[in-house]
This record gives C-alpha cells, sequence and structure tokens, in this order.
C-alpha cells in the first residue's frame, strides 16, 4: 500500500512539474512567420532582420515571400497565406474600404522629400523636360503606385486621361522604359540607383511626397486583426523586438544595410551603397496624422471613393509589451 501511495505521488509530482514547466517549454520554442514583401526597399527592415539574425535572436525562424501584386499580397494575408507583410498604405486603405477589415500596423516608412526614394525617369535623349511633358506620352508605373496615380496627376495640373498610364510590374518597368514601350517610368529604389546616366535620366524625384502627400507614409507593416488576436504575445513581442533591431542597424549603419539589398537584387549588386532608402518609423515613431492626412487627401482626389478612418489600423502599443 505504502508502495502504491508513494508511486502515485511521484506521478502526481511529474505532473505537476510538466504543467508547471510546458508553458515555459512552448514560449521557448521558436515560432515560424511568413513574411510578405515586394522587390522595393521598402521590404528593407525583414531583409535586416534575415541577414542580420535580429529574428532568430528573437526566437522567430522567418521565411521572406516575395509578391508582385500588394493587392493580391495582402488579401493572401488576411487569408492566412502569410503572417506578417509590408504593404502601400493606400492598399490598406482601399482593402478597408472592400473588406471592412482591419490591417493592424506597429511600423511604418516615411518616404522623405530630402531623400527622395521615387522619381519618374526617361531616356537621356527624350523630350519630355518637365512634368507638363507628360501630355500625350505614356507613363509607366509599378503596382505599388497604382492608387496613387490620380492624385498625383491633378497635383501636377495633369488629368489622367491626358497621359496614357500603364501598370507594369516591378521586375519589368525599366526594360519597358529601355525598349520604348513606355515614354516615362514612375520608379522606386533600388531601381534608380543603378541606372546608367547615359541611358537615362530623372525628370523630378520625390514625386510621392512633393505630389501626392507630404509628410509622405511610404509603406505599413504589419499583420491581420485575426493574427494579433490569435498570436501568443511572447511571439508578437519578440517580432517587435526583432524589427525594432533592424531599423536601429538601418539607422546606425545605412551603408551596411544598403548593402544587404544587393544579395536580393543583383541587379543593383555594385552600386546598391548609393541607394536611398525609407526612414522607417517604429510603433512609438508612427506619424499617424500623416497617414491619416493622406487618406483624406486620396479621397479629395477621387482615389478613394470615401475617406478611411485610419485610427483602428494601428496597434496599441501595450498589445506588443512583453
Amino acid at each position: 500500500m505504502t508502495k502504491l501511495l508513494n508511486i502515485i505521488i511521484v506521478v502526481l509530482a511529474l505532473a505537476l512539474v510538466a504543467v508547471i514547466l510546458y508553458p515555459q517549454i512552448q514560449e521557448n520554442r521558436p515560432t515560424e512567420l511568413r513574411f510578405a514583401c515586394d522587390s522595393s526597399a521598402s521590404c528593407l527592415p525583414f531583409l535586416i532582420g534575415v541577414e542580420e539574425s535580429t529574428f532568430v535572436q528573437n526566437k522567430i525562424i522567418p521565411e521572406l515571400v516575395f509578391y508582385s501584386d500588394p493587392k493580391a499580397a495582402l488579401a493572401g494575408l488576411f487569408e492566412g497565406k502569410t503572417d506578417v507583410g509590408v504593404f502601400p498604405w493606400a492598399e490598406v486603405f482601399q482593402y478597408k474600404l472592400e473588406t471592412g477589415q482591419d490591417f493592424k500596423a506597429f511600423m511604418s516608412e516615411d518616404f522623405r522629400q530630402s531623400l527622395p526614394v521615387d522619381g519618374i525617369v526617361v531616356p537621356v535623349k527624350s523630350k519630355i523636360q518637365k512634368l507638363a511633358d507628360l501630355k500625350k506620352r505614356k507613363l509607366g508605373y509599378p503596382p505599388q503606385f497604382r492608387h496613387y496615380v490620380t492624385t498625383m496627376m491633378i497635383n501636377i495640373n495633369l488629368a489622367p486621361e491626358q497621359v496614357t498610364l500603364v501598370e507594369v510590374p516591378f521586375s519589368a518597368i525599366v526594360e519597358q522604359l529601355q525598349t520604348g514601350e513606355i515614354d516615362a517610368a514612375w520608379l522606386l529604389e533600388p531601381l534608380i540607383c543603378p541606372l546608367d546616366t547615359a541611358q537615362f535620366r530623372v525628370v523630378q524625384d520625390g514625386i510621392l511626397p512633393r505630389f501626392v502627400s507630404s509628410p509622405f507614409p511610404g509603406a505599413a507593416i504589419g499583420f491581420s486583426a485575426d493574427f494579433l488576436e490569435n498570436t501568443p504575445k511572447i511571439v508578437l513581442s519578440r517580432l517587435k523586438m526583432a524589427c525594432d533591431a533592424a531599423v536601429a542597424l538601418a539607422e546606425t549603419q545605412p551603408e551596411r544595410a544598403k548593402l544587404i539589398m544587393a544579395k536580393y537584387f543583383p541587379y543593383c549588386a555594385e552600386v546598391c551603397g548609393n541607394c536611398r532608402i525609407p526612414e522607417l518609423e517604429r510603433l512609438v515613431e508612427l506619424n499617424r496624422p500623416a497617414v491619416s492626412a493622406l487618406a483624406s487627401r486620396m479621397n479629395a482626389s477621387g482615389a478613394l471613393a470615401e475617406n478611411v478612418d485610419t485610427g483602428p489600423f494601428f496597434v496599441e502599443p501595450i498589445k506588443l509589451a512583453r
């Protein structure tokens, strides 16, 4: 009888230890996360996170999922095909209008006028000398800019119907400019820095902050509301810390951060150090008024069918705290 009682006590003790230790074991297990990113400088925080191991150091196993169409990629994130992503703010607005669902941003990016990351480029011998010369010409733009074209055209005093507007895949737009399929191209880094100045010239840089909204919130980094609610807080906290560490490197060692892009975008491998990169904003630094102003300006220009309440898009800091 005593022997049986001792066995029961040992079993119960082991069960108690398991109950106590299991949550800790689960918390210490690495978490696999899929990151949706385009092929522009906007995805730099994710690239740094992978190459500098800030994800791995925070027990996150990252998988980069590159996309060409931000609308399809954002829908995929809400469908659970990816977990975290970087998307144009305009795409976030449009998705809200179409589905009623809120993207939850914990980081944002500022496309500065002082260090422009976008610009309209033409062949060096083109007769297009200023933006007004785009009239009756063919302007190509990448999918990242599709919702900004209308606002931009109005602000350079051209009606959209006065210019032939062509959406071109990010990876093909320079080639189409080179072959003459389009007369001008609205580009985003790292497509600008490797351009041969003997073949191309910039008509105007900083189009987005000059002619769409200033300051210009270029991209939102975050996840779906479901991911926020259903993911353990420890994982959310580690995700934030990993991305904050990537931002810190971009701020303190920008040249090193730029060279990381060279590993992913071979066409700029020799000149990525000359590329301009967005200013990265952590959760506590998010310029919420700039995001709201962008939505209002897009609505006023007709780019958005109605104004969007941007308040619900931002994650409450307590949600990502340890």
